[in-house]
């Protein structure tokens, strides 16, 4: 009986023994369940995070003019098939150089311009297929990349022109942004007028002078030929007798776009363009004087005097 008695003594301390190591497991394993399955999704988070890739464009000339737009298409790999669709397609605008592909995960890429739906006056940009990499860094969840865009063979080294035409008006002329207006009440072309254009920038060395002619097609009119593409300046001194700042129009011959220039505005120039300036002296009294009595004036907006040509202007000179 004593036997009897410690045999099941004994087995009723084995059986409590082993419940307690089953409620042992059973917490272990709860833990286990509870743990793995947040360390996974974080794993996976880690493995999906997202990146953006960031791309600068520096231009070799001014950039992309009125109605002109030039897009960059993201490929996966550095050995992309461009006959498929990209991962992704980014445009510039006029006036922006960055644009930001956003949503990737890290790896290799490839950046390719002018992408599909660019529309340029002229394919003067050359074909590229930049390749980068986004690190595998969770730390870091932006990169970027500085694309250098090259001219295309045909339009590297070219040059442009700047034609400039000076008109003399009458005290009170005011046409606002109305060219016409200005070109209708201004007629008297002004010859003798020195003119200068000074490069800026990456052309801070490109200087040109030149005086408009005095008779002939060439009064009042003179053209800079062979010039680098790039920003130039104007002076802004004016002669004493025009009595405000004068009004300015540009026209640039590869989208036809005519805009008005301020004061301190450049003159931007792009491969090949041509820009047709016209320039109007608002005159600040009606003294009339003869053509020959007016040259050498000094320093009038893109630097030069006045004179009147088969004409007399008023009050050009006291």
């Amino acid at each position: 009986m004593r036997v009897r008695d410690h045999s099941a003594s004994s087995g009723q301390i084995l059986t409590r023994a082993g419940h307690w190591s089953s409620c042992v497991a059973m917490a272990v394993a709860l833990i286990v369940a509870l743990w793995l399955p947040t360390n996974v999704m974080a794993q996976e988070s880690d493995a999906t995070k997202a990146h953006s890739l960031g791309v600068n464009v520096l231009f070799p000339d001014d950039g992309l003019g009125e109605g002109e737009q030039l897009c960059l298409a993201l490929f996966p790999s550095t050995d992309p098939d461009l006959t498929k669709p990209p991962l992704l397609s980014r445009c510039l605008d006029p006036g922006s150089a960055a644009v930001s592909f956003e949503g990737l995960r890290s790896g290799q890429y490839s950046v390719l311009l002018p992408g599909p739906g660019s529309d340029l006056a002229a394919p003067r940009y050359q074909g590229q297929l930049v390749a980068t990499t986004i690190p595998d860094d969770d730390r870091l969840d932006a990169f970027g990349i500085d694309v250098s865009v090259g001219l295309a063979p045909e339009f590297a080294g070219t040059t442009g022109r700047v034609h400039v035409s000076v008109f003399g008006c009458p005290a009170g002329t005011d046409a606002g942004a109305d060219r016409d207006g200005w070109a209708n009440a201004c007629q008297a072309l002004a010859g003798g007028v020195p003119l200068s254009l000074s490069g800026t920038g990456s052309i801070n060395d490109a200087a040109f002078r030149a005086v408009t002619g005095v008779s002939g097609e060439e009064s009042g009119r003179v053209e800079f030929t062979d010039l680098p593409p790039g920003a130039y300046e104007r002076g802004s001194e004016l002669p004493e007798n025009v009595g405000s700042d004068p009004a300015l129009f540009a026209e640039s011959s590869i989208d036809g776009s005519l805009g008005s220039l301020q004061p301190n505005d450049t003159l931007a120039l792009r491969p090949t363009e041509t820009v047709a300036v016209d320039v109007f002296l608002v005159l600040d009294q009606d003294d009339a004087v003869e053509a020959n009595d007016v040259v050498g004036v000094t320093d009038l907006e893109i630097t030069g005097g006045v004179s009147a040509d088969a004409a007399e202007v008023p009050g050009l000179l006291d």
